[in-house]
């Protein structure tokens, strides 16, 4: 069983992680709580925990004050950051000071089982307790690391058929895992975000080439050239065709 500590100010946040928690039936407990940073890292002093559930915004020592004096006194433990949808760039420098995923309140069963199981299975990977199987595509599984390799691999592959669910196989991710650390670092879901860069690439092409609607279309992953000429109004504002003779050469 995975002891965890739960760190936030609000009491009702602690009784509600400990019975969702329970509730889900997972190999995880919730061990503790503690109401910020500094009364955690006494009861670390004092307990091993295996993970730790911790809010940002908390009085006298934040989530990332915390995590920052734990790196300094060698508390090496995980930690899973809870956050909201306005603290985007918290939770973005949580994961680069090593946090191993986020949850956004108000949390979801669904999430947190995600999120857990997650750990779980790449806490059994690190200490060889199930097999690891071969990739297709090599990653830097480490947070934002891992996103900036597939951020790398869309600006290749961008006219290719991309999906979110098959990159988080080859790298061997949870997908619901990927997309919320995918919208952390970006600040766009995946889908949007290969969207804009086809619509980018597809402007150059207007610009810098003779080549047809159509054949741009297919260039940069449409299969569809009506769907292409829709896209484009939508995002643009303008038809490929006005685009094209306002910006070309």
């Amino acid at each position: 069983m995975f002891r965890i500590l739960v760190v936030e100010d609000e009491f009702w946040m602690c009784e509600g992680l400990k019975k969702m928690v329970r509730q889900l039936d997972i190999n995880f407990i919730v061990a503790d709580v503690a109401h910020n940073g500094k009364e955690a890292l006494e009861k670390m002093k004092e307990q091993t925990f295996d993970l730790l559930f911790a809010d940002i915004n908390m009085p006298i020592m934040d989530g990332l004050q915390m995590m920052g004096e734990m790196e300094n006194l060698k508390y090496n433990v995980p930690v899973i950051i809870i956050t909201g949808f306005d603290e985007f760039e918290y939770a973005r420098k949580a994961l680069r000071y090593g946090a191993v995923d986020y949850l956004l309140k108000p949390i979801k069963n669904d999430e947190l089982r995600d999120v857990l199981e997650h750990w779980e299975l790449e806490h059994k990977k690190q200490y060889g307790l199930i097999n690891n199987e071969p990739k297709n595509l090599e990653f830097n599984n480490s947070g934002a690391d891992l996103i900036q390799s597939i951020l790398q691999l869309i600006e290749a592959n961008y006219m290719e058929d991309l999906s979110l669910s098959i990159l988080a196989d080859q790298a061997g991710y949870n997908a619901s895992y990927l997309s919320r650390l995918f919208k952390v670092e970006t600040g766009k879901g995946f889908v949007q975000y290969l969207r804009d860069i086809r619509m980018k690439h597809a402007c150059d092409l207007l610009i810098a080439s003779k080549l047809t609607i159509e054949h741009i279309s297919q260039q940069v992953g449409f299969l569809d050239e009506k769907h292409f000429r829709r896209t484009f109004k939508k995002d643009l504002g303008m038809t490929p065709g006005e685009y094209r003779k306002i910006y070309g050469k």
